[in-house]
């Protein structure tokens, strides 16, 4: 058993979904931060994972990712997966699901922006959105930006794009398709990400009864938006109920404030000793 103690981030987004940066620099950066322990998570996508597995730096460890963007009955989750076989039927099944549904949205987007307000994007710029494996709103908002619209990032998506699409694949078949084909599924920052409200503790355990009921084998305990406190009432369920414990910054690049490596707001270091989820990944090896 590996017993170092290596700086670790499972939670990396590239161009190949809504980061702002290559897969192929993105694991440069990551080489650089000091991190030894990894993972690409992008959305709904293993475009990003195909370019660089073969190419890892000497020294680090490479953990195949994906974020699935899914519901469960009426609750909205991302589940992470890690060490898949992308061959698998089922997997293969799965991810070709959440491609199309993200394909759909795009196009609405496109239109809504057109119908209701008024913004036509370009051929051009409609063809640079389709190339992108895994096209989201932070790609849009970079395009109006470019075209002199006012506001930040987060202003712009929030004043154009945040409106009803669904885009999200049962939880239940992604966390089936992630587990029968080998992997790991993990329930990504289960407290909220990015601008959502943190739920509380009675919240989480009624929603996380429901996960667990469908087959979610973990917790996203570590993550760059969560105080210590958080963490510490995450690490004590996550025991409690003898789920795995993962960690991730959520790093985006330009397109979100958050650093390689950044696994809490306090910023103190997080190591692969403290994530045993680690521990099953290379058990699979």
């Amino acid at each position: 058993m590996n017993t170092s103690k290596l700086l670790v981030d499972m939670h990396l987004h590239t161009t190949a979904s809504d980061g702002s940066f290559s897969p192929a620099e993105v694991v440069q950066m990551v080489k650089e931060s000091g991190v030894k322990v990894f993972s690409l998570t992008d959305h709904d996508t293993t475009a990003g994972i195909r370019e660089v597995e073969d190419g890892i730096p000497e020294g680090m460890e490479f953990f195949k990712g994906i974020e699935f963007s899914c519901k469960a009955g009426d609750i909205k989750c991302h589940i992470l997966g890690y060490s898949y076989d992308d061959s698998h039927p089922d997997f293969m099944e799965v991810l070709a699901s959440a491609e199309e549904k993200r394909e759909d949205k795009l196009a609405i987007r496109i239109e809504h922006l057109r119908e209701v307000d008024g913004i036509e994007l370009t051929a051009e710029e409609i063809a640079e959105l389709e190339a992108i494996p895994s096209a989201g709103k932070p790609h849009i908002a970079n395009i109006l930006m470019r075209r002199g619209i006012a506001g930040t990032r987060t202003e712009i998506i929030s004043r154009y794009l945040e409106f009803g699409v669904d885009n999200r694949i049962p939880a239940e078949l992604a966390i089936g398709a992630i587990k029968s084909s080998g992997g790991v599924a993990i329930w990504a920052h289960p407290l909220g990400g990015e601008n959502e409200v943190h739920m509380d503790r009675k919240e989480l355990e009624v929603k996380l009864d429901a996960l667990q009921g469908i087959g979610i084998e973990g917790l996203e305990c570590f993550y760059s938006r969560y105080n210590d406190c958080e963490i510490a009432m995450l690490l004590e369920i996550a025991g409690r109920r003898g789920l795995l414990v993962s960690g991730g910054s959520d790093f985006h690049g330009k397109n979100k404030n958050v650093g390689i490596g950044e696994l809490r707001v306090s910023r103190k270091p997080v190591f692969d000793s403290d994530l045993n989820l680690i521990e099953i990944l290379r058990q699979k090896r």
